[in-house]
């Protein structure tokens, strides 16, 4: 195939439509294209008016890759953006804004086949809308022992969530780890959200200290799972819900039921195949990351009284 015109909100040309991007999987362009057709209602709810990272792999994920924040030159005159002046590069950067379906359709052709967001929108950068927890396992053997140890950290972090009346989502990085989101009422600081991870990733390592570490340098984490709260933070980013990851399994971020990770799920299950049925069959179980959050301020004021010794 050559090239054709998508109609979304706007017309998107689309390319290559035969070049192979998971070849494990033989799955090619017009496949990826034909998932975030599929998938785009869904994707857009969470993903609009958060600043977003692509890594693009124009060859598949076998070949050179590269990370994208500042939209290409070239882009559709319709595509929406926002700028936010980076300290690094001294400049502005124009972040894509993946409002619509359009836009996933042209993010895909462009072979961005990992979508990064923002936890906090645009109208407010510096307020967060939602924690989120970043559990890593550092060995990643094939036989899936990281993964599973990320679940049992997961568990044990739910526990400490359900204690604090903090409800709490799930969801597979994608690749390797586990990831857990709590919702929250604006207003709140990425200082004050920071408070809650640090204190709980302190609490679960003084808790399963054979099990999560705090430990930044990888070689000084052993096989733990590395509990990560330094991640949340504004200019940082996570793995959005759903998108696809760089693996061979075509492995897409899937959020899951607590039910799901009890009974040892593992990521290769959900997929740029198996996601639109799954979704079809059990809605976004991510949906409540879109209501209302909670408000923290008594757990913040609770942990700034009584500090981990």
């Amino acid at each position: 195939m050559s090239s054709n015109t998508l109609m979304a909100e706007y017309p998107v040309s689309v390319t290559h439509l035969d070049k192979v991007l998971w070849p494990e999987q033989g799955i090619t362009k017009a496949e990826y294209i034909h998932y975030m057709i599929a998938m785009s209602e869904v994707m857009v709810r969470h993903y609009q008016q958060r600043l977003l990272t692509v890594v693009r792999y124009p060859h598949g994920i076998h070949q050179q890759s590269f990370y994208q924040k500042n939209i290409p030159a070239g882009a559709p005159e319709w595509m929406e953006t926002y700028p936010v002046w980076s300290d690094d590069s001294k400049r502005e950067i124009h972040y894509i804004l993946a409002n619509n379906r359009a836009t996933m359709i042209w993010l895909a052709n462009q072979a961005a086949m990992e979508l990064h967001l923002s936890f906090s929108k645009i109208d407010n950068l510096d307020r967060p809308t939602n924690i989120a927890f970043d559990l890593d396992p550092t060995v990643q053997s094939v036989d899936r022992a990281g993964f599973r140890k990320a679940s049992r950290a997961a568990l044990l972090l739910k526990e400490a969530l359900d204690d604090l009346r903090l409800p709490s989502y799930p969801k597979t990085s994608g690749a390797t780890g586990l990831q857990v989101f709590v919702p929250i009422a604006s207003g709140y600081s990425f200082a004050d959200t920071r408070q809650i991870t640090q204190f709980l990733g302190q609490y679960l390592t003084k808790k399963a200290p054979e099990l999560i570490t705090v430990e930044r340098l990888k070689k000084d984490r052993g096989d733990k799972v590395y509990f990560d709260f330094l991640q949340h933070h504004r200019s940082k980013t996570l793995a959005g819900p759903y998108t696809p990851r760089a693996v061979p399994s075509s492995a897409v971020s899937a959020p899951l039921a607590w039910e799901e990770v009890e009974e040892g799920v593992l990521p290769e299950l959900f997929t740029i195949r198996t996601m639109p049925k799954r979704v079809e069959k059990h809605g976004d179980l991510f949906a409540p990351m879109c209501s209302p959050g909670v408000e923290i301020g008594e757990i913040i004021n609770f942990i700034r009284n009584h500090p981990l010794g």
